[in-house]
C-alpha cells in the first residue's frame, strides 16, 4: 500500500464512500455505529471551522496513525443504512463541492460539509437501503439525482430536495448502480432487490430483467454495458448487457466490487472486496486472478481516491475494523510483473500443473486398465479356441453361441462404447408422480449402453444449483428420469454431464448437453372440462396474427402437443403444479384473455407477451377478485400506523421534555442537601426512563408494520404497472402514485383496473 491509516471507530460494511466535500480534495467517508460519520481527508474539517447552521456537530477526533489527515466524526443521531456522495443538478450551475447524501431508516439527509448544512432532509417511510448519484437516462433539466431505493421503491432528488423521479420495484432494494446499458450514451438505472432480481430501468420504464439465484448484494458499472453483480450466496460475475461472461462461487460473501483500472492498460479490473478480508483483482472479460491481498476483518467498502493531490486515483479499501489501505496502479512499463509482486502467477502456475499433472496420471491409469481387459480377453479367447475348432470339426453347432457369450462377457468389463452412441433429453409434465406434480426431464442414450450418473447444473432449480443422479446397479439402464420442481417462473437452462458405458464398467464416457427449460413450465396442460374457471381476467386488445401468438405459447410452456394458430381462437387451460391455481390464455384475431386469479402471474404473462410480440405500447383492463377490499384494508392500516407513529413521537417529545427538567431538578436538590426530594426526582427519572424504553419499543415495532404495510401497497403498484407495457405502464405507476398521495382509494382501483385516473 502507498498509503495506510486506521479510523478510530469500526465501519459498516457498505457505507463507504468518498466526495470532495470542499470542492478540491478527495475526502473518504465512512459510517460509524451509533449514528455517527467519520471524514478523513483534507476536506473534512472545512465545516467545522465555517460554523454554519447545522444541528449535526462535526467535531475533531484524534487519529492513533503517524502522518494521517484529521478524522471528522459528524453525528446523525439515528442508524445509517445508505451513505454516497456527489453533486446534485446541473454542473454549469450546481456549486462545486459535492453533497454526502446520508440514508436511515426513516429519512434521506444531503449535508453540505463545506458550510455545515442541510441541502434537504426528506422523511422516507418506505426506508434508504441503497443511494447512487449520477444522471438517469433522459432526465433533462435536472441534471444529476440522488436516486435513493427502498421498500419496494425508487426515488429521485434533485439538489432542492424535491422528488423528480419515482418507480415502483418487485421486492426490498438492495443495491444501485448506473451503466450504460443500452449503449445509447446514457445512464440507466440498475436496481438489485431481495426477490433475487436485477431490473435495468430507462427512465422510469423496465426494460430488462435478469433473474438470478440469490439476494443481490451489490452491483458496479464496469465500462460501457459491462456490469458486475454480487449475491448473499457468495457468487461474483460479471455481465454485458444481458449475457453472462463469467462467475465464480465462493463459501464467503461478497461485500463490495468495484471497477478499476489496476494494470494501466486502460480496462479496468474487478475489485471485489470479502467478508472474510479477502481482496481480489480479476480480468473482466475472463475472471482470471490478477492482484490478491488480505485485511484481518471483514471489507466495508472499495473506493478510488486522490489523496496525494496530484491526479492520481488511489484504489483505497476500508475494513470494517477500520483499517484503510491504498494501492497506486502499476505503471505500464511494470504491468507484467503485477502478477509476480503478488504472487499470484506462481500460485496460478502451480495449479495448473497441478491439475495437469492429475489429469495425465488418470489418462495413464485408464490406458492401463483398457490394456488389462483386452489381455484378459484374449486369453480367454485363447483358451475357448482349441475346444471349439475341436466341436466344429466333430460337427457340433453351439459352440459360437458360448464363444459369443465369452466375448460379450469380457468386453463388459471394458469401458468401450460404440461411436454413434449419443445422449439424448425430453421434457415432460408427470401430473401423477409422487409426491407432487413435476416436470420430468429424461435423459436416455440411442443404444443398449448405460447411464450410470447424470449431474445437473441449473440456477434456481435446486438447492446449491446442482443436483446428481445416480441409480442402484440394478437399475441401471439405458435411459434415466429426474424429476424437477421449478418454483417460479423464469427460463433456466439445464447444463448435463452424463456418465455412459457398457453395463458393469469401472469407467465412464462424459456427455454433456444443455436443454432450455421454458419460463412457463411449472404450468402443466389441462382439458377444459377438467379446469377451473378463473375469476380474475386482463384483457387488452392484440393486433397480431393468432400464429405468433400461438408461437409464444408453444415456446413458454411444456406441451403435449403444440398449439396451432390456424383453426380459429385459441383457448389454452393450465394449472400450477406448485400451487394448484388455474389459468387460461384465450385468444381471437383482434384481442386476448388471461384468466387468472393471481395479479403478480398476470403481469409476468402480459411482460413475457410483450417482449415477444415486440410491442412497445400496451393498454388492458383488468380485474381480480377481493382487490378492492384488500387495498382498503391495506389503506385504512397505514393511515392507522401513520397516526400512531404521530402520537407515539409527540409523547416522547414530551416525556424528553420531562427528563431534562427532572435533572435539573435533582441537580438543585443535590446542591442544596435536600436528598428527600433528590431521591423523589430520580424515581421519577426512573419510571419516566422506563417509559420511554416502553416507547421506544412501541414506536419501533409500528414502524415495522408500517413498512411492511408500505411494501405491500408498492408491490400492489408494481404488478398493476406489469399490466401495461410502455407509456401505458409509466401512466399507470404515476398515476397510483397521485392516488396514493391524495388518499384516493377509489381512484386508486380504478387505476389498476382501466390503467388510467
Amino acid at each position: 500500500p502507498s498509503y495506510q491509516t486506521r479510523l478510530p471507530q469500526k465501519v459498516i460494511p457498505r457505507c463507504v464512500t468518498v466526495g470532495r466535500f470542499d470542492g478540491r480534495s478527495d475526502t473518504l467517508a465512512c459510517a460509524a455505529p451509533a449514528g455517527r460519520i467519520m471524514l478523513l481527508g483534507p476536506g473534512a474539517g472545512a465545516g467545522a471551522k465555517s460554523g454554519g447552521s447545522s444541528s449535526r456537530v462535526l467535531r475533531p477526533e484524534p487519529v492513533a496513525a503517524a502522518g494521517a489527515a484529521d478524522v471528522m466524526l459528524l453525528n446523525m443521531g439515528q442508524a445509517v443504512t445508505a451513505l454516497a456522495a456527489g453533486r446534485l443538478g446541473e454542473p454549469a450551475t450546481s456549486p462545486m463541492q459535492d453533497l454526502l447524501l446520508v440514508g436511515s431508516a426513516g429519512s434521506c439527509l444531503a449535508y453540505d460539509v463545506l458550510n455545515n448544512a442541510d441541502a434537504f432532509f426528506r422523511d422516507a417511510p418506505d426506508g434508504v437501503s441503497a443511494i447512487v448519484v449520477g444522471r438517469l437516462g433522459r432526465q433533462s433539466g435536472v441534471g444529476q439525482l440522488a436516486l435513493v431505493g427502498g421498500n419496494c421503491s425508487l426515488t429521485g432528488y434533485d439538489r432542492s430536495g424535491n422528488d423528480v423521479f419515482w418507480s415502483v420495484t418487485g421486492d426490498n432494494v438492495s443495491s444501485l448502480s448506473l451503466c450504460d446499458f443500452l449503449g445509447s450514451g446514457g445512464n440507466e438505472l440498475l436496481v438489485g432487490s431481495e426477490d433475487y432480481e436485477i431490473r435495468v430501468f430507462q427512465d422510469d420504464e423496465i426494460v430488462q430483467e435478469i433473474t438470478e439465484t440469490e439476494v443481490v448484494s451489490c452491483l458496479c458499472a464496469i465500462q460501457g454495458p459491462m456490469f458486475a453483480y454480487g449475491l448473499a450466496n457468495g457468487t461474483v460475475g460479471v455481465y454485458e448487457r444481458s449475457t453472462r461472461l463469467w462467475r465464480i462461487k465462493s463459501k464467503n460473501t461478497p461485500v463490495a466490487v468495484f471497477a478499476f483500472d489496476l494494470d494501466s492498460d486502460g480496462v479496468p479490473e474487478l475489485i471485489t472486496g470479502w467478508s472474510n478480508g479477502k481482496i481480489d483483482a480479476r480480468n473482466c472479460r475472463t475472471g482470471e486472478v490478477v492482484f490478491k491481498d488480505q485485511f484481518p476483518s471483514s471489507v466495508a467498502g472499495i473506493v478510488a481516491a486522490d489523496f496525494r493531490k496530484d491526479g492520481t486515483k488511489l484504489l483505497t479499501i476500508v475494513s470494517v475494523d477500520g483499517e484503510v489501505r491504498s494501492f497506486d496502479p502499476v505503471p505500464t512499463h511494470l504491468r507484467a510483473t503485477l502478477l509476480e509482486t503478488t504472487g499470484v502467477d506462481s500460485a496460478s502456475s502451480v495449479h495448473s500443473l497441478m491439475q495437469t499433472r492429475q489429469n495425465l496420471q488418470l489418462e495413464l491409469h485408464n490406458y492401463e486398465e483398457n490394456a488389462k481387459a483386452q489381455l484378459q480377453q484374449q486369453r480367454q479367447l485363447t483358451r475357448t479356441a482349441a475346444p471349439a475348432a475341436a466341436e466344429k470339426l466333430a460337427g457340433s453347432s453351439g459352440g459360437g453361441g458360448g464363444i459369443s457369450g465369452l466375448s460379450g462377457a469380457a468386453s463388459d468389463t471394458a469401458s468401450a462404447i460404440p461411436a454413434n452412441t449419443q445422449v439424448q433429453t425430453s421434457l415432460s409434465v408427470d401430473l401423477a408422480h409422487k409426491p407432487a406434480p413435476c416436470v420430468c426431464l429424461r435423459v436416455a442414450t440411442t443404444n443398449s449402453t448405460a447411464i450410470r450418473a447424470v449431474i445437473v447444473f441449473a440456477e434456481g432449480i435446486f438447492d446449491g444449483e446442482s443436483h446428481v443422479t445416480h441409480p442402484p446397479a440394478s437399475r441401471l439402464g439405458a435411459s434415466l428420469d429426474i424429476p424437477l420442481y421449478p418454483s417460479k417462473c423464469a427460463s433456466v437452462d439445464l447444463h448435463l454431464k452424463c456418465l455412459v458405458g457398457p453395463r458393469g464398467a469401472t469407467q465412464f464416457h462424459v456427455f454433456e448437453t444443455t436443454r432450455s427449460l421454458p419460463r412457463f413450465a411449472v404450468f402443466a396442460p389441462v382439458a377444459p372440462e377438467a379446469a377451473a374457471q378463473p375469476a380474475g381476467f386482463v384483457r387488452f386488445r392484440l393486433q397480431e396474427r393468432l400464429q405468433r401468438v400461438a408461437m409464444w405459447i408453444n415456446a413458454n410452456f411444456l406441451l403435449a402437443q403444440e398449439v396451432d394458430g390456424n383453426g380459429g381462437p385459441l383457448d389454452c387451460r393450465f394449472v400450477s403444479m406448485a400451487t394448484g391455481e388455474a389459468l387460461r390464455l384465450w385468444a381471437e384475431s383482434d384481442k386476448m384473455v388471461i384468466g387468472t386469479d393471481n395479479m403478480e402471474l398476470a403481469g409476468e404473462l402480459v411482460t413475457a407477451l410483450a417482449g415477444y410480440l415486440g410491442l412497445e405500447d400496451l393498454a388492458s383492463e383488468a380485474e381480480f377478485p377481493g382487490l378492492a377490499d384488500s387495498l382498503k384494508s391495506l389503506v385504512d392500516r397505514i393511515s392507522e400506523f401513520e397516526a400512531q407513529r404521530q402520537r407515539l413521537s409527540g409523547d416522547m417529545a414530551d416525556s424528553s421534555n420531562l427528563v431534562r427538567g427532572l435533572v435539573v431538578r435533582a441537580e438543585d436538590a443535590r446542591l442544596l442537601g435536600d436528598f428527600v426530594n433528590l431521591k423523589k426526582a430520580y424515581k421519577d427519572l426512573r419510571d419516566l426512563n422506563r417509559d420511554l424504553a416502553s416507547s421506544y419499543s412501541m414506536r419501533a415495532a409500528n414502524q415495522q408494520a408500517l413498512s411492511e404495510s408500505l411494501k405491500a401497497l408498492n408491490q400492489i403498484i408494481q404488478r398493476a404497472g406489469r399490466l401495461r407495457a410502455g407509456r401505458f405502464k409509466t401512466q399507470a405507476v404515476n398515476d397510483c402514485r397521485a392516488a396514493v398521495k391524495a388518499s384516493n382509494l377509489g381512484a386508486l382501483h380504478k387505476i389498476i383496473r382501466s390503467g388510467s385516473a
